[in-house]
């Protein structure tokens, strides 16, 4: 459903405008309706498709609560979910919690993932476009990634 990047301002209130590619599909599949929350491992916020968060939400419920390290991961996702709508402008809200974790001031990025979408401070996600350029990657690691893509 989402891919490519985009970059975006969000308004004064905190609400930040879908792309408009989007609006079409998102209506159809999900009927504008979202859960928004931040990743595991990185400075950012997810948006799933509601559907699509149900599904991990399922998963995430079936996980033991006697393990720590899961108990921390459903506390993480689960604690910061949010589910959103979008308005009639196709904008969504996002709560003060969510915007002082991602570190979000005015200008973001939508980074399409497949199913679901980061949304990125700008300044976060440019300091890590640049690391990735300077990143030095095993030649094993490249091609064993590369060979499970298929490419």
């Amino acid at each position: 459903m989402f891919r490519g990047y985009d970059e975006l301002n969000m308004d004064a209130k905190g609400r930040i405008g879908l792309p408009t590619r989007y609006h079409e599909r998102v209506m159809a599949e999900c009927q504008g309706k979202f859960v928004l929350t931040v990743d595991i491992r990185e400075r950012c916020l997810v948006l799933y498709p509601l559907p699509e968060w149900e599904v991990i939400e399922a998963r995430l419920d079936a996980l033991p609560s006697s393990s720590a390290p899961l108990a921390m991961l459903k506390r993480r996702l689960m604690g910061y979910a949010t589910e959103i709508n979008l308005d009639s402008a196709g904008r969504f809200l996002v709560s003060p919690e969510l915007r002082k974790f991602a570190l979000f001031e005015k200008a973001v990025v939508f980074a399409g993932q497949g199913k679901k979408c980061e949304i990125w401070h700008k300044p976060t996600w440019d300091a890590l476009q640049a690391e990735l350029l300077n990143a030095d990657f095993s030649a094993a690691e490249l091609a064993q990634a590369i060979d499970t893509l298929a490419l």
